[in-house]
């Protein structure tokens, strides 16, 4: 336990007997991928990194009986058509033609920490979205996979109890994206027969981040509201060989705006020394364990404890700082994270803490004229464009039409029809970011 842990221990455990104390920290990271106009791309609903087969599917609940030391776990229904095993069948193809998901909602946590076992009610809602994975099983979610006519109004309630004593969750590989989250001195948490150490969800939505991102010649320009102003904001790049660098946009998270030059972009996807650069000597170049460290450092001022920082940042290192990629990672603002995805306690906890951070992939407008060119050649190989192939294809082909409306050019067929059957490919792709591994 940290010491800040055990202050947390010593004043809940003089506080008055007639009321218990709680305490709930949540954090999460919405996933999108955007082109040079700024615009959220579809395509969001695949993933590299599989869930624990314990974690419930989309639109399963927990069996309802009363829990007791003596229960036996009810067994779960595995029918043919179970979206954790028969990874086509989560969501229609009708579905996702109609409904486009631009946005990845995933891992967010919830730790909980009390003086004294109680029962606490938890409803998240995603106007915007549904949720698609859960541990503990709630015990009630919306919409029904087999009425659901688009990714939105989702609803999800759970129902645990917070313990004081510990109790071991289902095993799962300490490797595994999920078991770091593990690693916090938060309570226990148990639901029916499920038992862990904090509430988690996941799930695919659609909206637009709040601030205004776009790119022209290799430079970038961010501008944010004043409502939208991210308490912190980070340039990532890494390269094919999965080495990381990143830049802290201070001015962002500041003033709300920020332009990040040309060369400046040029140096960071260079992956120059890590050293000062001039003529600009108060950006500096992270990498390893310095970027980690900045990383943490900016999620416990907006809110975490330190294990928990360290937890989330272990949880996704791999994503934020090894796949290749230009990526901008930013703390919502407290008010978007709320209206983005409201949620209530009861009781409701004296303090709650919730820190999301956004992960957006960019595409300058030069890497999407370098993309087309390569998609053009014979030799291209789909594999190349990662997890993002399909909104980074749907960017494409936007890119290829605008070109040809602005310089009233012919269309060449045989490239409208390759881009058009790689974007059905990517998108037949498994769909990992709806289902658990078996």
């Amino acid at each position: 336990m940290t010491f800040t842990h055990t202050l947390l221990a010593i004043a809940l455990a003089f506080t008055s007997t007639a009321h218990a104390k709680l305490e709930a920290h949540e954090w999460g990271t919405f996933t999108s991928l955007v082109g040079s106009d700024g615009i959220t791309q579809d395509g969001m609903l695949h993933e590299d990194e599989k869930l624990p087969s314990f974690v419930y599917g989309f639109g399963e609940t927990r069996p309802t009986f009363s829990w007791s030391p003596n229960s036996k776990p009810t067994p779960r229904p595995t029918p043919p058509n179970d979206c954790r095993r028969n990874k086509g069948s989560c969501f229609s193809r009708t579905l996702l033609s109609t409904s486009p998901v631009t946005q990845k909602m995933e891992t967010p946590v919830i730790y909980f920490y009390t003086d004294r076992p109680q029962r606490v009610d938890v409803t998240v809602k995603f106007p915007q979205g549904v949720i698609t994975e859960t541990f503990p099983a709630p015990v009630a979610s919306s919409p029904s996979p087999h009425t659901m006519t688009a990714f939105a109004n989702g609803e999800t309630k759970f129902s645990v109890d917070v313990l004081t004593t510990s109790a071991a969750p289902p095993y799962a590989d300490a490797d595994n994206i999920y078991s770091h989250a593990r690693n916090v001195a938060s309570r226990t948490v148990r639901s029916g027969a499920d038992v862990e150490k904090f509430i988690f969800y996941r799930g695919v939505g659609r909206f637009q981040p709040r601030f205004a991102m776009t790119s022209v010649g290799g430079r970038l320009s961010f501008s944010a509201a004043a409502s939208a102003i991210p308490q912190a904001a980070f340039l990532v790049h890494v390269d094919d060989k999965g080495d990381g660098r990143m830049i802290n946009l201070a001015n962002l998270s500041k003033k709300g705006s920020q332009v990040v030059s040309k060369s400046l972009v040029a140096r960071l996807m260079n992956h120059d020394p890590v050293q000062p650069w001039p003529p600009q000597p108060d950006v500096k170049v992270l990498a390893g364990t310095s970027a980690t460290k900045a990383l943490t450092e900016a999620l416990v001022t907006s809110g975490l404890f330190a294990d928990e920082a360290a937890a989330m940042v272990k949880t996704w290192e791999h994503g934020y700082l090894k796949v290749p990629g230009l990526r901008l990672l930013y703390i919502l603002p407290r008010t978007e994270v709320d209206e983005v995805l409201p949620l209530t306690m009861t009781p409701a906890p004296e303090k709650l803490e919730r820190v999301f951070v956004g992960r957006i992939e960019i595409l300058l407008d030069t890497e999407e004229e370098r993309i087309l060119r390569e998609i053009a050649a014979p030799s291209f190989d789909l594999d190349s464009l990662g997890r993002f192939a399909e909104p980074i294809l749907r960017r494409a082909q936007q890119v290829y039409l605008n070109q040809v409306r602005t310089e009233k050019r012919t269309e060449d067929a045989a490239l409208a029809l390759k881009l058009q059957n790689l974007i059905e490919t990517a998108a037949n792709r498994d769909i990992v970011g709806t289902l658990t591994a078996h």
